[in-house]
């Protein structure tokens, strides 16, 4: 008898450890899932905010194009900065998506990594997709302002260097994707892929993914 009690002894004892064990680690994971959750709620939120501004871009553009169909060089303006918004909105609800789709909580962490790592690169891609065509396409938005504020076209009072300069932007982006794609296939892929994906999607998301990292060894 007193050595079944001991075993049973032992198992309320190891038992009790077991649940100790358990709940220090629930303690210690769930500041860092709240952690991930907020930074994924920030990101969310201010997806949310470029929303409102690209569909104010998106409603001007539209309304200066239409106003200005006549003029060709106007009507390309309106009509190029109008679809660059109509695309940054859909940019915009998507990441915002993708986000909320990785901010659930009842899903395992090795989902919530795979969710994550699909927003870094929608991210990284996207931010590619919207800021190259800054190169040329800052000279269309300062067309847009010379006439909407001071009723100066820019391509009407000189069109060579318009056009140069347009033409000039074009060039550098392309170039500029080049001298990317040429640096990337000489760079370890690890390395490439982690810079890329650090620069373009974001300290907030990167922070977040490694968090997620850190709760599956625990979990191991």
């Amino acid at each position: 008898m007193e050595l079944d009690e001991l075993k049973a002894s032992w198992a309320q004892q190891a038992q009790r450890i077991d649940q100790l064990e358990a709940l220090a680690l629930q303690a210690w994971q769930q500041p860092r899932q709240a952690s991930v959750r907020r930074r994924l709620r920030w990101f969310s939120g201010l997806q949310l905010l470029w929303l409102l501004v690209w569909i104010a871009v998106a409603v001007l553009a539209a309304g200066f194009w239409i106003e200005h169909r006549q003029v060709p060089q106007l009507l390309l303006t309106g009509l190029a900065l109008h679809v660059y918004g109509i695309a940054a909105i859909w940019v915009s609800i998507t990441r915002a998506l993708l986000a909320i789709h990785a901010d659930a909580a009842e899903a395992p962490v090795l989902i919530q990594q795979q969710r994550l790592a699909r927003l870094r690169r929608f991210t990284a891609i996207t931010e590619l997709g919207l800021g190259l065509p800054w190169f040329w396409l800052w000279l269309l938005a300062l067309q847009w302002g010379s006439v909407q504020w001071l009723g100066l076209d820019l391509y009407a009072m000189a069109p060579a260097w318009f056009l140069g300069s347009l033409g000039f932007g074009v060039a550098l982006m392309l170039g500029s994707i080049g001298a990317a794609r040429w640096t990337m296939r000489r760079l370890p892929a690890s390395h490439r892929l982690q810079r890329l994906l650090d620069s373009l999607s974001g300290q907030s998301l990167a922070r977040a993914q490694q968090q997620l990292r850190e709760l599956e060894q625990d979990l191991q």
